[in-house]
């Protein structure tokens, strides 16, 4: 495993009651992603949600918001403490995550394919996350967990969704596209490390962006509708009015 060597005396940082916290802007955007997807994980627990599908992007939230929260905190304010191992429960919440909503895309296409790609299309997304999962622990590098997000939701959930929205025009499908175009910009100010200073970093310049991304990642799960059997869709629950 590649150990990152950091010199954390040139990380900006606060301290509070004696107790060190480097980096307290990133930790306060990775936070306000946390509490976005906590808002999206309980907003979801509905009726017309009962589907398998739906329950899967309603569990995405819930392993992003993990993932935010332990990113901040370990993988950014307390990194001095946990070193690069702190980082890795967060990755690993952010891949399941990833791998939650690709695959309640896959529930999505699944009723407008031949069964045997839909099993297919199941059985990659187990491989894919074993994968992943044994990358980036070989490396201790975030890029494999970049690489992940971008099979996940660029390349499986994105194309998916164009497919679905070819054949049904389903609204859920243009929240999904915009949501992709919000990551698209985070991923790219994260690459090109755009800071304004050390207190509003890429990092938190980033997070804003997918911030955008998630919210708009939740009207897309709010939206879809399951085409197969016993489907449920908004206007059968009429008297659901949270």
């Amino acid at each position: 495993m590649n150990e990152i060597v950091i010199d954390f005396s040139k990380v900006h940082q606060i301290h509070v009651f004696g107790i060190t916290i480097l980096e307290p802007s990133t930790v306060l955007s990775s936070l306000a992603m946390t509490a976005i997807c906590l808002y999206a994980f309980f907003r979801l627990n509905k009726p017309r949600h009962a589907h398998r599908m739906n329950q899967q992007t309603r569990y995405f939230f819930l392993f992003m918001a993990i993932a935010t929260a332990i990113g901040g905190v370990l993988g950014h304010g307390f990194l001095y403490l946990t070193g690069q191992l702190g980082k890795i429960p967060g990755w690993f919440a952010s891949m399941i995550a990833v791998a939650l909503f690709e695959r309640a895309a896959i529930w999505h296409i699944k009723p407008l394919l031949h069964q045997r790609g839909g099993l297919l299309l199941g059985w990659l997304n187990y491989a894919e996350l074993v994968i992943f999962f044994v990358l980036t622990i070989l490396t201790l590098n975030f890029v494999v967990v970049e690489i992940h997000a971008f099979y996940g939701l660029f390349l499986m959930l994105f194309l998916i969704e164009i497919y679905v929205y070819k054949k049904k025009k389903d609204p859920g499908s243009v929240n999904i596209f915009i949501a992709t175009f919000w990551g698209a910009v985070a991923a790219g100010l994260h690459a090109l490390k755009f800071s304004i200073g050390p207190w509003f970093n890429y990092n938190d310049i980033s997070h804003l962006a997918m911030a955008t991304s998630i919210w708009y990642y939740y009207l897309g799960a709010e939206h879809m509708t399951y085409y197969g059997k016993g489907k449920i869709v908004p206007e059968e629950v009429s008297n659901d009015k949270a």
